[in-house]
């Protein structure tokens, strides 16, 4: 049986925050006893090889970039012996600097020894992380981790913060390494379903990303799904003297630039895109955060916010990395890409939660808002005209409603006919969503909440994340979730917006983007094509 393997692409600082929270949560969650059911087939999204020792290693079939000096405790080969692939050889040969190594927290020190168990230990994670390094628990192939060492991070003189800067990196000596590492690992598949692109869009990741994308699109007939992704705040977000504030417009006018001109260049080249932020603004500054049931996090911290993401991710990728679904990336973008509507939006629901005396159907009986909150930014997901593919976890069938000797008013509700959870969520949706076409997948398996998971949950919620009755002292350990790809007329109005904020900045005074490349003329076409785009959301069409 073909493998459908899926190359997993990670660009900037923030998305490999979220990068570094999915992979802890896949690896988190493998079952080394053979006692633990499994829906999920691992070897999409991972590869195995063998070190020099003849070892076996499991490692993501992932490549990221970052710049210089992001990693922090993380060896840029990746911290895996090197495997005796031929092609690989060269890493054997490359001269080594020493300096010095920077401080493990408690965290790491405990991974390294194999004695302490780290989910019994309290860790102040929140004070420790500094980088996405900080509390990553996989380790990675050689080739995965790719330095851009023309910037450095943290570096406010020489920022890498321009498209076009991204773009030209792209056509040097970086994009030759990186694409011959994705021609290394696709060489390696059996039968490779596509690619998933997550990418910062609002600094030079986002022109490094487009670039990679537009070779991938040149270079392999496969699906693209790529994810946009604006952090949950920026250091300049809250300035306090006027000078600050000119310092923030100014900023906020350049990654708005970045966004709008990675958007329109994903709606040629992707073939679906969905753009991320926990932020409710996203365009110019994050805004306020989205708010989660049961949840308190901090958008300040990447470390929280990422988590958010990454666990969206985790559960929308569940339909096709199943081991017993064939449906796959093309099937997504087929499903959600009609009228080259290639933009989309996504939800989450994180904890889907109800009282743990309660049965689902009294639940979704009796709810009155949405039962998930957008994830995309400027984006308030419209109820009728959908088409939507949802994911939901972590309920079981016991859950689903009263026996037959104790249902009492749950036999008058039409819903007590569904004898599953998927055909319950399929008939709320029905009800609850106008002309809209919805495919419901339905997986066993809660998120688990292991460490280094942020500690973000209420202490109403009980181990398995559902409402406590009582107040019985129990910390969460796993719970449901719903997630969801969903496109309508609604999209426009998102694009809309992109377009009005973008279209007020005065591109002249901008200097650095024409220093970079761009020039005037190209910046108004771009806009006006984003503007095309945009008219693909708005002629009527009925399902």
């Amino acid at each position: 049986m073909a493998t459908r393997e899926i190359l997993t692409l990670q660009f900037g600082h923030y998305s490999n925050y979220m990068g570094t929270h999915f992979w802890n949560i896949q690896e988190l969650s493998f079952d080394y006893t053979g006692t633990k059911k499994s829906e999920i087939n691992h070897d999409i999204l991972y590869r195995e090889g063998q070190s020099k020792k003849g070892e076996v290693t499991y490692t993501p079939r992932l490549l990221l970039a970052d710049l210089k000096g992001s990693l922090k405790t993380l060896p840029a080969s990746g911290g895996l012996p090197i495997e005796t692939d031929n092609d690989d050889l060269q890493w054997n040969t490359v001269e080594t600097i020493e300096e010095p190594v920077p401080e493990r927290n408690q965290f790491l020190s405990d991974l390294d020894t194999e004695t302490v168990e780290t989910e019994d230990k309290q860790y102040n994670l929140e004070e420790d992380i500094n980088t996405w390094t900080d509390f990553l628990y996989p380790r990675f192939h050689p080739r995965t981790v790719n330095i851009v060492k023309e910037y450095c991070h943290g570096d406010e003189t020489e920022c890498f913060d321009i498209h076009n800067s991204g773009k030209t990196l792209w056509k040097q000596d970086f994009g030759d390494t990186f694409s011959d590492n994705i021609r290394k690992y696709v060489e390696e598949c059996d039968s490779i379903q596509g690619f998933h692109i997550n990418f910062d869009c609002t600094d030079g990741f986002s022109g490094l990303a487009v670039g990679c994308i537009e070779h991938l699109a040149d270079e392999y007939t496969k699906p693209i799904l790529a994810h946009p992704i604006i952090a949950s705040y920026f250091s300049d977000n809250d300035p306090k003297t006027q000078e600050d504030r000119d310092k923030s417009n100014l900023k906020d006018s350049i990654r708005l630039i970045n966004t709008s001109l990675s958007i329109q260049e994903l709606s040629e080249h992707a073939t679906l895109f969905v753009p991320l932020c926990t932020g409710e603004k996203g365009w110019r500054k994050p805004g306020s955060p989205r708010s989660f049931d049961h949840i308190v996090y901090n958008p300040q911290l990447y470390y929280h916010s990422s988590a958010l993401l990454a666990s969206a991710l985790d559960t929308l990728s569940q339909k096709y990395r199943q081991k017993n679904n064939f449906y796959s990336l093309s099937d997504v973008a087929a499903d959600m890409t009609g009228y080259g509507r290639k933009m989309a939006a996504a939800s989450l629901g994180i904890p889907f939660a109800f009282n743990e005396s309660q049965y689902l159907i009294d639940h979704l009986n009796s709810v009155t808002k949405p039962i998930y909150s957008s994830i995309t930014p400027s984006c308030k997901i419209a109820t009728d005209k959908l088409f939507q593919l949802i994911t939901v976890r972590g309920i079981p069938e016991s859950y689903l409603k009263a026996p037959l000797k104790e249902a009492k008013e749950q036999m008058n509700l039409p819903a007590y006919r569904c004898s599953s959870v998927k055909e319950m969520f399929e008939l709320y949706f029905q009800a609850s969503n106008f002309l809209s076409a919805t495919n419901v997948t339905i997986t066993e398996n809660p998120l688990e909440l292991k460490t280094p998971f942020p500690r973000i949950f209420s202490e109403n919620l009980n181990k398995y994340g559902l409402i406590k009755d009582n107040d019985s002292q129990e910390n969460i350990k796993s719970c449901a979730i719903i997630a969801g790809f969903h496109n309508g007329n609604f999209v426009a109005d998102v694009i809309e917006k992109l377009h009005r904020e973008v279209g007020r900045i005065k591109f002249a005074k901008l200097h650095k983007f024409q220093e970079e490349g761009l020039e005037s003329a190209e910046y108004q076409e771009s806009l006006d094509k984003l503007a095309e785009f945009k008219d693909n959301y708005e002629d009527d069409f009925e399902l």
